[in-house]
């Protein structure tokens, strides 16, 4: 969702609110419209609130952890990307994230650039899974049209055919 005056909207989540405003920074420099947040349930409270394209969330906070956090916003919100970021460099920690639906795997402390590829991958990858989704339906829409203009000859075909039969009939009538 591109905003009026920027690339998208971005929700920043870690209890470390340096490490979100230095991020916030960065993408503002890119047109991005960020929001900062210290935890979990503070982010749930502004995404019931308004959309966000991108949430980029710590695993390790007090209270709400980000793997909980990334669980609720994939099953309330399917179509917001996740992003992980954590200090743990321990790849079973990134491959948890991702199988639990995480866009992608930021090991802190990250470089303010490869923050901004991720977002950019992950407004990515969500462009094109609505656009595919805009064309199932399409597709949908096509194919329950067709099949409703078959149904329809189908039915002017069994109309024909009763009627040749009954032009035969009386014709074999006349006959005798």
């Amino acid at each position: 969702m591109e905003t009026a005056n920027g690339n998208g909207k971005i929700m920043l989540v870690d209890d470390e609110i340096a490490i979100c405003e230095l991020l916030a920074k960065r993408l503002a420099a890119e047109a991005f419209v960020c929001r900062t947040c210290e935890s979990g349930a503070e982010a749930l409270e502004h995404l019931q609130q308004e959309p966000f394209d991108v949430v980029i969330s710590d695993l390790r906070m007090p209270g709400m952890s980000g793997l909980t956090l990334l669980e609720e916003v994939r099953s309330r919100f399917p179509h917001t990307g996740f992003i992980v970021a954590t200090g743990v460099d321990d790849v079973r920690v990134g491959i948890q994230a991702m199988k639990k639906g995480a866009a992608d795997y930021l090991v802190k402390p990250f470089e303010p650039g490869a923050a901004v590829r991720s977002v950019y991958g992950v407004l990515e990858k969500r462009r094109l899974e609505l656009e595919l989704q805009t064309y199932r339906q399409r597709l949908e829409e096509l194919v329950e049209q067709r099949t409703k203009q078959l149904q329809a000859a189908m039915r002017r075909v069994e109309i024909t055919y009763d009627e040749t039969l009954e032009a035969l009939a009386a014709s074999l009538d006349l006959r005798d």
